[in-house]
């Protein structure tokens, strides 16, 4: 269209400075324009067309899908990122099915509790949650027998967690069994973003911030005295706390927690710990996933697989915006190195198998599979 306006004010200006036969061919070449004009506004028309045909022939897998409306109970805040990531789900779900399926999302813990959410997904008090496993480790033994982060990258964690949890045929078939038997079905991964060590101690390296940590804080001390920190024992919540009255010196915790709570305002020296948490799984209650329709159970199953992917590049931003925050308000990071990252991963998998009941071979083929994935070698463990 630029192309042929162009040619007409060419045409227009020719036709100024000539004679009548200059203007009959000023004429002609205006048609010409007009011509590809309409051409165009043609083409473009058939294009939109086709793109609107292509979005109603992928809404239209289930757009005859029959009606229903989800329960899903989050403890997540709704501008959380977690909470975004359910939003995500539901705004999608409805979309592929032209409304016939929504999800009405209680966010907060409006409903239950972290505490209580297994309960109310598995008794059928609400249809779907997501699930953070590790406040239910005796009801899902197996499903918190294995380190809940890997090292790489977000997706990595997400990977991994995938191949423990569906791919792997042994260390899937324990898990499902231990679903069953507690009345859900988990349909995906959510990605949880970055981990990060804190101190308020200048370090380089790992090997350094040990040396000179003289308290260490953190609730599962035992990967990190296999280290040889100091551990105190306390919950997140009072972190920022403890760093301000100077009751502990260093901590690892989960990023964007330590980012929200402000804790660069009372520690300085940061360090990625390059492993990624997952989890917060999409589960729902068996008995009522099984009551639905095939068209129906695809739906959502594609709304779950979905949002999988989606969460990880949510969270890949946030981890961006969670250093620049930090760096802003005079936090330094300190770059952790290869060696280091094996030294931790070694401890987290040592602490993890140590705790674990080997006697129950279902625990070791969870952890063998949880090896494999990372190329954790355990030979001679149990």
């Amino acid at each position: 269209m630029a192309c042929s306006m162009l040619l007409a004010l060419a045409g227009c200006g020719n036709s100024s400075s000539s004679s009548s036969g200059s203007s009959e061919e000023s004429s002609t070449t205006s048609e010409a324009a007009e011509e590809s004009t309409a051409s165009s506004e043609s083409t473009e028309s058939e294009e939109s067309e086709e793109t609107e045909s292509g979005d109603a022939e992928a809404t239209a897998e289930y757009a005859d899908v029959e009606s229903l409306s989800i329960l899903f109970s989050s403890t997540f805040e709704e501008t959380e990122t977690g909470g975004q990531i359910i939003a995500h789900f539901a705004e999608y779900l409805e979309e592929i099915t032209g409304g016939q399926i929504t999800v009405n999302v209680k966010y907060g813990g409006s409903l239950y509790t972290s505490s209580d959410e297994l309960d109310a997904v598995s008794n059928g008090a609400v249809q779907m949650v997501a699930l953070g496993h590790n406040p239910h480790a005796d009801m899902l033994p197996y499903l918190c027998v294995f380190p809940d982060f890997a090292p790489g990258s977000t997706q990595n964690a997400l990977d991994y967690f995938n191949y423990v949890l569906f791919e792997n045929e042994e260390s899937a078939s324990i898990l499902e069994a231990e679903a069953t038997a507690n009345g859900i079905k988990y349909l995906n991964v959510i990605a949880g973003g970055a981990n990060v060590f804190i101190s308020k101690n200048e370090f380089t390296d790992l090997t350094s911030m040990i040396e000179n940590s003289s308290s260490f804080g953190n609730m599962a001390g035992a990967k990190f005295e296999y280290m040889g920190f100091t551990v105190t024992e306390m919950l997140p919540s009072d972190m920022y706390d403890s760093f301000d009255r100077g009751l502990v010196d260093t901590t690892q915790m989960g990023f964007a927690p330590c980012v929200s709570m402000g804790i660069y305002e009372v520690a300085q020296y940061w360090m990625l710990d390059n492993t990624y948490t997952a989890g917060n799984f999409f589960t729902v209650n068996l008995e009522w996933w099984e009551s639905l329709s095939e068209e129906q159970q695809a739906a959502i199953q594609a709304a779950a697989d979905e949002v999988e992917a989606y969460s990880a590049g949510l969270y890949d931003e946030a981890i961006e915006s969670d250093i620049a925050t930090v760096e802003a308000g005079g936090g330094t990071f300190i770059e952790m190195n290869d060696a280091d990252t094996a030294t931790w991963w070694d401890a987290v998998f040592v602490s993890a198998v140590d705790a674990a009941d080997l006697t129950d071979e279902n625990n070791q083929t969870i952890l063998q599979a949880a090896a494999d994935f990372t190329d954790y070698d355990v030979s001679g463990m149990w």
